[in-house]
């Protein structure tokens, strides 16, 4: 596996455990950290760059389908939503 990717993995990992609340910690354990593997590098790319544009609360209602999928990210989130 690329070098670079393996540091993404571990930089989003982290990010998902430390969200900032237990529920988003939980949601994001349980919804996203197992599929990080089936995840391109793009894909994880976006990933990473999901949690810089968007609040964690924002995220955990997307996920919860309590708010709309931003454009951008829509297929990824469909992905880990859908696996």
């Amino acid at each position: 596996m690329n070098e670079e990717i393996i540091i993404l993995k571990k930089i989003i990992r982290y990010r998902l455990s430390y969200s900032g609340t237990k529920e988003t910690d939980i949601l994001y354990n349980k919804m996203i950290s197992n599929k990080l593997d089936n995840l391109t590098k793009e894909e994880l790319l976006l990933l990473s760059n999901l949690f810089k544009d968007i609040s964690d609360i924002e995220i955990f209602n997307i996920l919860t389908n309590k708010l709309k999928k931003p454009p951008k990210y829509k297929d990824l989130i469909n992905k880990i939503i859908d696996e």
